[in-house]
């Protein structure tokens, strides 16, 4: 037992690494919830300094993409969507994929993008990717606005179907964080998993019913679309936004959200095992 400058024992904080297979300590990740809430306010911060319109950025991001599908899908192709107007129609799935792609990408980028604290202090790394998990939902939030606004012009009521964005959320935010773990992980030893990230998520997108309705899908294929999460996840959105469809069953919500547990556990434990090897491979 030592003894600080008041003579007072104290006794000593030893930390060791984590092992390859050790979970995620949960207890810890809470007491240091205080700097996992400066991480996010940092990020948000550092993202739109010295901008010339600042937050508006993640308003023009849905409504251009929205504007260029408009035209080449809505207007040239005229993709059906069921009735519904093609800019609701497309925002009420793209503000989806904007949050799992942000998640997914922040959260990869976390261990690197932030090598420098990482050399110089000890804190559980688990808090890097949930911080741009969270400036993430903040984006989302605002997305969400500008589609309320969408559909309320439309005169799409809000119902109680929007209660289920909550749990929806939960689960859409543990399987993107799931994922951007997991190539989080090996961006630290494969430098070119840079480049296969994009080119995934922008596969991803294309088999996601995000600009057009799963129901132009042949029915031979539909099953190979629907292996994709992303795609049950999309078409429960729009019911609770559009009314669309019919009601999920709860076995796809307790499937979809099993899923999303067992990918963010695999995400955290590939995650927990680069942590101390970023250091050696810079």
């Amino acid at each position: 037992m030592r003894l600080n400058n008041h003579n007072i024992p104290f006794k000593p904080i030893v930390i060791t690494p984590p092992g390859s297979l050790d979970l995620p300590n949960f207890r810890e990740l809470w007491e240091y919830r205080d700097l996992l809430f400066f991480l996010t306010r940092r990020d948000l911060k550092v993202r739109f300094q010295q901008t010339i319109i600042g937050v508006f950025w993640i308003i023009l991001q849905p409504l251009i993409q929205m504007l260029i599908f408009y035209v080449i899908l809505g207007l040239l192709i005229r993709v059906p969507t069921e009735g519904i107007p093609y800019p609701v129609f497309f925002l009420s799935g793209f503000v989806v994929w904007q949050l799992f792609s942000q998640v997914v990408n922040t959260g990869a980028y976390s261990l690197l993008s932030n090598i420098g604290v990482i050399i110089k202090s000890y804190f559980p790394r688990l808090i890097l990717p949930l911080s741009s998990t969270l400036g993430s939902l903040v984006d989302f939030f605002v997305s969400f606005v500008v589609l309320l606004v969408f559909l309320l012009a439309n005169h799409y009521p809000i119902t109680w179907r929007f209660l289920l964005i909550i749990p929806l959320l939960i689960i859409t935010t543990i399987f993107s964080s799931g994922v951007g773990m997991l190539f989080g992980s090996l961006m630290v030893v494969f430098r070119d998993t840079k480049n296969f990230l994009a080119f995934i998520l922008t596969i991803w997108m294309y088999i996601t019913p995000i600009m057009y309705p799963i129901s132009i899908v042949p029915d031979n294929y539909r099953i190979l679309f629907y292996i994709n999460p992303l795609t049950s996840l999309v078409d429960t959105y729009r019911w609770v936004f559009l009314g669309t469809g019919s009601l999920p069953l709860i076995q796809y919500f307790i499937v979809s959200f099993m899923v999303a547990v067992v990918i963010w556990f695999a995400g955290a434990l590939a995650f927990r095992s680069m942590e101390n090897k970023i250091a050696d491979v810079m």
